[in-house]
């Protein structure tokens, strides 16, 4: 027998209670002498002897009432009796495959699947036969291989599962099975593969290949599953972090928008929802009222960033029994200011009706009074001013219905794109086609042709934007419906675009789409892995007027303008400072910096930070700069340290799957026929479907609810006695 809760046991010095309650309770009698007590003295005695057991037996009645409530509580269970692990009385070349998902996180409230899993390992390598070789794998969406060849080393192989630690990377038992089965291949004699794993649904995300592996070694090699756990732990979970505002810029308010899905079977009710920057105290904080079994909620939260670079942000919720996925992180990358530029293509006597008025406010959606205050300053001017301005002093240049340009301005533009400027484009009645297309400066920087412009199809007379299936960041936004819809938007007349295929390391790519399909905005991506990124170009097919569609007159048009400036002016690609478990961080640095250490930092759920460990040195590769970092297993906020700064220079973060938050266990169906593909010359009577208990010191049944209804037969008959005994005596 086990306790789950043993240190509720310290509570059983309550017993003591009752007894000093009885022994300073007894009555203090003053004796007095009397002759005539001695007739009285035998029955005296008599009935004292009674009254005593009386009260012994009361005295014990409470005591045991207390020690049944303590137990209770310590949650006693008895210990499951392991089944057999029989192996071979011969030598077996063996692998041994741990599942190191984060799932296998999950805690039954003594151990998680992951200590589990090495105790059973532990178990497989006693028992192997002597002479006897094994391998030792971590299996996960990337295979560890922590010994590839089979090993007769076996203080090696217990030494490795000691240290062995879990993760956060993805479940995936395929690629493990594959490279262990490819490995035992060549070998003679009996062969056999343990795979311990927590039977989380999304690792048999591969089912059908697994079965094809096995069968293919059917004849040779043995694969025996242990499966760890029930059916999963209920679970709550932090499944996105991401921010709704565009350009997150010092100083200014930053709404977040986290997304907690309930996995588990049980209602979840009065859950704390906190976010916080880097490793600072949470700066907002809501509460989720209820979130029914399969439920996925979102809140919107803000915060303040003081100062400009690059940052974390961290949601948290309350932990449960698996706590990696109780905590999410993004990282991003602050502005202390943006300068942009609007050129007007044909300017108009009255402001309201220029090609840049609606740009303008989108750009600075504050009143006159707090635009000097505002991040984002918008000069105005026009086409004539590009060849000869300064453009470098502008991260973001829009050109509003431009017709055509001088070559010394298509230069200057094409120079600005060339160091990292942004370029976007909403083109009108003026613009034409003809030099979009054909000049040899402008066009290359295009990611579209420009087709004749046409009219809306009948019979609407209108087109609309598609309304779902978003995989742009600019507009994934509105994969959720409560942040509104870009279906409002109706299009009368729009130049069709036409996508250009890649050049050198620039490619192109589709923003937004037609409910028909047919592009509406384009955009280039440099793809470029040294040296600074070319700037951004993106191409609408409608002007930023109210000429050909009801665009800016929509409740998405700021917020649109907003996120496409982001992304035009974000050179630093957020996939890059985002990362997957087990993905290594690259950043380009100035070129300074080569040669000073790199100490990397990671941020805890609750904001305690480890010390920064030196993990190398920046590197020099051709003429930039780089820091890099491979240890990237565990989810969460990391901030970078270079030389001896005290404050971090660059941040990442690490998000793990959402989807391996889902604790569902696959169907004991649908692997049953895994189970039943032996090597000839073993019986299926051998442990051939293994699902057994590798943990010795697991907890079986719980036997609280026994002692419940045992310390509630003790209560009542606490209460009957004590009244009995509290009779006239």
């Amino acid at each position: 027998m086990t306790f789950l809760n043993p240190w509720m046991l310290a509570a059983l010095a309550a017993i003591a209670a009752p007894v000093l309650i009885h022994l300073f309770s007894k009555p203090q009698l003053k004796r007095i002498r009397w002759a005539a007590t001695r007739f009285l003295l035998a029955s005296v005695e008599k009935n004292r002897r009674k009254l005593q057991i009386e009260d012994l037996l009361l005295l014990l009645l409470r005591a045991l009432l207390i020690a049944l409530l303590v137990l209770i509580f310590a949650r006693p269970a008895l210990l499951s009796p392991p089944d057999a692990l029989t192996l071979s009385s011969e030598e077996t070349t063996a692998a041994i495959l741990l599942d190191n998902s984060a799932s296998m996180g999950q805690s039954d409230g003594t151990k998680t699947r992951f200590e589990q899993a090495r105790a059973g390992a532990q178990d497989v390598l006693a028992k192997l036969h002597p002479g006897s070789t094994c391998a030792l794998y971590l299996a996960g969406a990337q295979t560890t291989q922590l010994v590839s060849k089979p090993t007769q080393d076996f203080a090696l192989l217990r030494r490795l599962l000691d240290n062995a630690a879990p993760s956060d990377f993805s479940s995936d038992l395929f690629p493990a099975l594959k490279a262990a089965a490819d490995t035992l291949s060549p070998a003679q004699g009996r062969k056999e593969i343990f795979i311990f794993t927590d039977n989380q649904a999304l690792a048999w995300k591969q089912l059908g290949n697994i079965r094809k592996l096995q069968e293919q070694h059917r004849d040779t090699i043995r694969f025996r599953y242990f499966i760890l756990g029930g059916d999963g732990e209920d679970n709550l979970a932090i499944t996105a972090l991401k921010t709704l505002d565009g350009t997150a810029a010092a100083g200014q308010p930053l709404r977040c928008i986290i997304e907690v899905t309930n996995h588990g079977k049980t209602i979840a009710e009065k859950i704390s929802v906190r976010i916080a920057v880097d490793d600072e105290a949470p700066q907002d904080e809501t509460l989720l009222p209820r979130i029914e079994p399969g439920e996925t909620k979102a809140v919107n939260l803000f915060v303040r960033i003081r100062r400009a670079g690059y940052h974390t942000l961290r949601a948290t919720i309350p932990g449960d029994r698996l706590p990696a996925d109780n905590q999410r992180a993004i990282a991003l990358r602050v502005v202390e200011q943006l300068k942009t530029l609007v050129i007007d293509g044909s300017p108009a006597a009255n402001p309201a009706a220029r090609d840049g008025f609606f740009l303008r406010h989108a750009l600075v959606p504050v009143p006159p009074g707090q635009a000097a205050h505002y991040y984002l300053k918008t000069a105005l001017g026009t086409p004539g001013m590009l060849g000869s301005a300064s453009l470098h002093q502008y991260q973001a240049i829009f050109l509003a219905n431009v017709a055509s340009l001088p070559r010394a301005a298509s230069e200057n533009l094409a120079r600005y794109v060339a160091t990292g400027g942004s370029l976007i484009i909403f083109p009108g009645n003026a613009a034409n086609p003809g030099f979009y297309n054909s000049d040899p400066v402008f066009a290359p920087l295009l990611p579209a042709r420009l087709l004749p412009a046409r009219e809306a199809p009948a019979p609407q007379k209108f087109l609309t934007w598609q309304t779902r299936d978003y995989t742009h960041p600019v507009v994934s936004l509105w994969n959720d419906t409560a942040a509104g819809t870009l279906a409002a938007v109706r299009v009368s007349r729009y130049y069709p675009l036409e996508l250009k295929p890649r050049t050198g390391d620039t490619a192109t790519g589709v923003l937004l789409k037609y409910a028909n399909n047919e592009i509406a905005a384009a955009h280039t991506e440099s793809t470029a892995t040294r040296g600074h990124p070319r700037g951004r170009v993106v191409l609408f097919g409608i002007p930023a007027t109210t000429d050909w569609s009801n665009f800016p007159v929509s409740s998405a048009f700021v917020p649109l303008i907003t996120r496409t400036l982001a992304y035009a002016t974000n050179t630093t690609d957020p996939r890059r400072i985002n990362l997957t478990p087990g993905q290594p961080f690259a950043l380009e640095v100035p070129a300074e910096y080569e040669g000073r250490d790199i100490a990397v930092q990671r941020i805890g759920a609750t904001g305690t930070a480890a010390r920064p460990q030196i993990t190398g040195r920046v590197e020099r590769l051709g003429n930039t700069a780089w820091v890099r970092y491979k240890d990237t297993t565990l989810a969460g906020a990391y901030a970078v340290y270079l030389g001896d700064a005290t404050t971090p220079q660059l941040a990442f973060a690490v998000q793990a799957d959402p989807e391996e938050s889902a604790l569902k266990t696959q169907p004991a169906a649908d692997i049953a026929p895994l189970l039943d593909m032996l090597p000839s010359g073993i019986s299926a009577g051998s442990t051939a479907k293994e699902n057994i208990a590798v943990d010795a010191d697991k907890p079986g049944t719980e036997l609280w609810f026994y002692l419940a209804i045992a310390a509630l037969v003790f209560a009542l008959t606490e209460t009957g006695f004590a009244h009995y005994c509290s009779r006239a005596r």
